[in-house]
């Protein structure tokens, strides 16, 4: 997609105007007379000096009635590639992105085709209700043992609130999960502890056992027993031994059926 001149000034105001957050658009076409079009979208994000999200009903009406050609965001302070995130996203709207990077009042633009992509299991970054440790479970399975658990939608800090639906609770039954005891775990059993002060179960571990190998990917050795893999918040995934600290939070195991 080349981008023309008015595009461009657009996409730099907006920039300028968000810095020092991520600003977000669309480039739309016009149905008057054809021409591309941009239309600043509100960033909605948790975190909207690192990330940016656009409202899906927004999203989904300006769609309808337009056609998204391309999808723009800002990088306040960074360099306008894509990070993993953003490729992973990228690989789901199957539309170009356009990154623009804000340095010193200066914006740098750049144009990126889509392309597929998947995020690793092991060092991959954190993004709540993209890449999170419910993703994870999710990647995980997938990959690992060919089954498919389904995406729920989930606020930020939702395990705080005790009017929110508590994703690991009410769920794991209807994905096919049954609770086991802790002295009975094996491989592939999802650990689900409570992690700092939280009113609902908010954190999930996958059971590795005594190999940490993954056989959707390669990955470093490591080395020890009772190894589990898991997203921490606001880290990269990582695998480690399933020790005492962890033991005393768990809050239930459970099994999906075909395992038993």
């Amino acid at each position: 997609m080349r981008l023309s001149k008015s595009l461009k000034d657009a996409i730099k105001a907006h920039a300028l105007d968000a810095y020092p957050h991520e600003c977000c658009g669309l480039i739309v076409r016009n149905t008057f007379d054809g021409e591309l079009d941009y239309i600043r979208m509100a960033n909605i994000s948790y975190d909207p000096a690192n990330h940016f999200e656009i409202d899906p009903a927004e999203y989904a009406e300006i769609e309808f009635n337009f056609g998204i050609q391309a999808i723009v965001h800002s990088h306040p302070d960074g360099e306008p590639m894509p990070s993993e995130p953003d490729r992973v996203q990228m690989a789901l709207h199957g539309v170009p992105w356009v990154i623009a990077s804000v340095n010193h009042g200066v914006v740098n633009i750049r144009t990126h085709k889509p392309k597929a992509y998947t995020a690793p299991l092991v060092g991959r970054e954190y993004v709540h209700g993209l890449q999170d440790c419910y993703s994870l479970v999710r990647d995980y399975y997938e990959r690992e043992c060919g089954l498919t658990l389904s995406d729920y939608p989930r606020a930020v800090d939702w395990w705080e609130d005790d009017h929110s639906p508590s994703l690991y609770v009410e769920n794991f039954k209807t994905e096919g999960f049954v609770e086991v005891p802790l002295s009975d775990i094996q491989k592939h059993d999802v650990i689900i502890c409570r992690v700092g002060r939280t009113y609902h179960p908010n954190h999930a571990l996958i059971y590795l056992g005594d190999s940490g190998e993954l056989a959707s990917e390669k990955t470093p050795p490591i080395f020890g027993k009772n190894l589990v893999i898991h997203h921490p918040h606001g880290r990269n995934s990582v695998r480690e031994i399933f020790g005492e600290n962890w033991a005393k939070r768990v809050a239930m195991v459970v099994r999906h059926q075909s395992m038993f």
